[in-house]
């Protein structure tokens, strides 16, 4: 009987009681946008590293992969040391560099980000198309196979360094264009190409030089320790596990997890304020049925499960109206923030993990249950004899 008598206050009130789910819906939804951000973008990074199966990066000493543009040098014996470390299934060599593409003739000349790799042994791109840049060949990226004359079979003519005094591009190459490929950490609408790494060092004048090594462990091996022994091998360079590059995401993606938290604290605050404001004027209005139930016998407990109950069941709804609402925004969020250059198109700032969408609709039921304690205990401990004469009056 209590808990009907509740609902019957809520849906005497309709407009009220919508305008109150709408509002819990949003903030639900918010909080579970934030609940998202806080662990999402790390989330699928750490899945991206891995995608290839090279969990580890070796890099020069101190710098994170492409953080700058320093060099491993005596690529060759240093590949042949880490293959002989324990632990270690595979290593496969990368050079970055920008090129340049001879357009007019000479005259004129297009940037474009260029991968020197060994393609039997890559991390950076899944063939989409044609084939592995052979010698003298090679793959770009989908933005760049829509616009010609990158279509693979073309030909494109390629440079790694400019004229000092005319700023024409030096000693340039031709190169085929063997097929196109999904470079993996590139960013949306990012123009990128992969050739062999030998082609690359000649062009750019940096021979028997990687930028860095992606390195493959045997199944069940301690990503740490082998770190650490690679690191014992070869003086003058960093190897980072999974762990370690997450780690290091986190640390520059502080900012985003204070702002997840922030955001997240005000949705629970409004949601609080929402459904205790509308429990007690609900309660407020009921003053006086409360004391007769109370004159009646009812027990106080049971009078204040009734009024708990209304909180809980607002914050239900509103949660369930919130959860599609939240993934719909998340969708949004997310084509706007990998819009940003730098960011891997292939993450997501925003990862549904169950465990935590559930955590945080839990909280929400909670704060609303917590929401009409207050004014419930109130109702149930007023004097019976004012309730009774606000009821005749």
């Amino acid at each position: 009987m209590i808990l009907s008598v509740s609902l019957r206050s809520l849906l005497r009130h309709r407009t009220r009681t919508v305008l109150a789910i709408a509002g819990i819906g949003v903030s639900s939804a918010l909080l579970l946008n934030m609940t998202m951000l806080a662990g999402g973008l790390t989330g699928s990074f750490e899945e991206l590293i891995g995608l290839r199966g090279f969990t580890l990066r070796v890099t020069p000493a101190g710098s994170l992969p492409f953080d700058t543009e320093a060099g491993i040098r005596d690529a060759g014996r240093v590949a042949a040391v880490i293959r002989d470390v324990d632990g270690v299934r595979a290593v496969a060599p990368v050079l970055g560099a920008q090129l340049y593409r001879v357009v007019e003739e000479g005259d004129g000349h297009e940037r474009v980000f260029a991968s020197g790799v060994v393609p039997d042994d890559q991390l950076l791109y899944e063939l989409l198309d044609g084939r592995d840049p052979a010698p003298g060949e090679v793959l770009v990226s989908q933005p760049l196979a829509d616009a010609p004359p990158w279509t693979p079979g073309g030909e494109v003519v390629l440079a790694g360094r400019l004229d000092p005094s005319l700023g024409r591009p030096r000693d340039p190459t031709p190169f085929r264009i063997s097929g196109t490929g999904d470079f993996v950490f590139d960013y949306a609408g990012q123009r990128s190409i992969a050739l062999p790494l030998a082609d690359l060092q000649r062009l750019v004048d940096r021979p028997d030089e990687v930028s860095l090594f992606g390195v493959g462990v045997v199944a069940g091996a301690d990503e740490e320790a082998v770190a650490a022994a690679i690191e014992r091998a070869v003086p003058g360079v960093s190897a980072y596990s999974t762990g370690d590059l997450v780690s290091a995401l986190d640390d520059q993606l502080l900012y985003f997890r204070q702002l997840a938290a922030i955001l997240g604290s005000v949705a629970l605050v409004v949601t609080a304020l929402l459904i205790g404001t509308i429990v007690t004027i609900g309660v407020r209005e009921r003053f006086g049925e409360i004391a007769t139930l109370r004159a009646l016998g009812i027990a106080r407990h049971r009078i204040l499960s009734g009024v708990v109950a209304e909180g809980l069941l607002i914050a239900l709804v509103g949660c369930l109206v919130g959860l599609p609402l939240g993934y719909w925004m998340a969708g949004q969020l997310d084509a706007i923030l990998l819009d940003v250059p730098g960011i891997p198109a292939r993450v997501s700032f925003f990862v549904i993990d169950p465990p935590r969408v559930a955590g945080a609709l839990a909280i929400v039921i909670g704060v609303g249950v917590a929401a009409g304690l207050l004014p419930g205990a109130r109702a149930v401990t007023a004097p019976v004899v004012s309730g009774l004469r606000e009821e005749a009056e």
